[in-house]
């Protein structure tokens, strides 16, 4: 009687213990894959969505306008410069179907999810006619600019007058003045971004009425 070959017990349950490790290589693998997949996505996403966010704030603060307030009985910007925000005038309008000047502040918001859930958010709304302060900007809705921001922390450089020299300061004490240049630091919750450094491309005679010598300028209408 011929003697018919096969597997023993012992080398199947070897063969099964192989291939189960060999699947747990392969599920590891793939998983570690799709990770690094989905990790590569999401930090390409918000590099994008950064680099949108600085770009878009470089703009809005290259156009930023030197409008006066409606009030008669002084002669004072509508720019208000902190260290944790910043007010002023963009000659970008509120809305599309909107147009003329804009109301604007810049700051860092919690967004409600977690302690540490922060986002440089901007504000934006119409002025009328007869505006005298940002009282428009407390009903209007933020908008992310850059989101998992820790801080920022803007400075402004300019002088008081046309005598003394120019000079970086971390809030604008000049309402009679405007700031030639803007700096806004800003620390993520992963590390520091470039600073940002905008120039102001139009001077303070841009929002007179009347001329270009500030103490006889005429506030602008809108």
């Amino acid at each position: 009687m011929k003697r018919q070959h096969g597997f023993t017990l012992i080398e199947l349950v070897v063969a099964m213990v192989l291939l189960a490790a060999v699947m747990a290589l392969l599920y590891s693998g793939l998983n570690f894959a799709a990770r690094s997949w989905d990790v590569g996505d999401a930090n390409g996403r918000g590099m994008v969505d950064r680099r949108v966010g600085e770009n878009f704030l470089r703009r809005e603060l290259s156009e930023l306008f030197p409008m006066r307030w409606k009030d008669p009985t002084t002669l004072k910007f509508a720019f208000e410069g902190e260290k944790d925000h910043m007010r002023f005038v963009s000659s970008r309008p509120a809305g599309v179907s909107q147009g003329g000047l804009s109301l604007v502040s810049i700051e860092v918001r919690d967004d409600g999810a977690g302690p540490k859930a922060r986002n440089l958010v901007m504000r934006r709304a119409m002025p009328d006619d007869e505006q005298k302060s940002f009282a428009p900007l407390e009903a209007a809705q933020p908008t992310v600019l850059i989101a998992g921001v820790d801080s920022a922390t803007f400075e402004y450089f300019g002088a008081e007058n046309d005598f003394t020299a120019p000079q970086w300061t971390d809030s604008w004490k000049w309402p009679n003045r405007m700031p030639e240049m803007v700096r806004l630091r800003i620390h993520r919750i992963d590390g520091p971004l470039p600073e940002l450094i905008v120039r102001l491309n139009l001077g303070e005679e841009a929002g007179c009425l009347e001329n270009a010598f500030q103490r006889n300028c005429r506030p602008r209408r809108t």
